[in-house]
């Protein structure tokens, strides 16, 4: 019996991407999620000057690499691609909650929902695709 190591790797970094990427830490980093930047800014009447100006966002670069796949799936396959994001880097249950986050996009641009089934499939192939990607950046190196 052979162990796949490389398929465990994917599966944790891909759990990596999804705690970079969390869809809730959305505006998380300016201290109170209903402000936006732009909110921010028009209450202190200024811009920041360019010597002091706001610290950009950390992004670990495994986890932007991890995006970077996720975001060429998207342009081929989009649906896929909001499977991914909701799977993890939603919140709540994988087959409860985070399965309701990859509906609701899928509703607005008109795609029928889908099932549980198809859910956890997409997930599966997605994370697939991410698989040979990373392998053949690993390959290429």
């Amino acid at each position: 019996m052979q162990i796949d190591l490389m398929s465990d790797y994917t599966r944790r970094r891909m759990e990596h991407w999804g705690e970079e990427f969390a869809l809730h830490k959305d505006c998380e980093y300016l201290g109170h999620a209903s402000k936006n930047l732009l909110a921010v800014l028009m209450e202190h009447h200024e811009m920041p000057g360019r010597a002091t100006g706001y610290k950009p966002l950390e992004i670990n670069q495994e986890a932007q690499q991890i995006e970077d796949a996720v975001f060429e799936i998207s342009r081929h396959a989009p649906a896929i691609g909001w499977v991914l994001r909701a799977y993890y880097c939603g919140q709540g249950r994988r087959k409860v909650e985070r399965w309701h986050t990859a509906n609701t996009p899928l509703e607005i641009s008109g795609v029928p929902k889908i099932s549980q089934a198809s859910y956890v499939d997409m997930a599966r192939r997605g994370t697939e695709r991410v698989h040979r990607m990373l392998l053949a950046l690993s390959s290429a190196a």
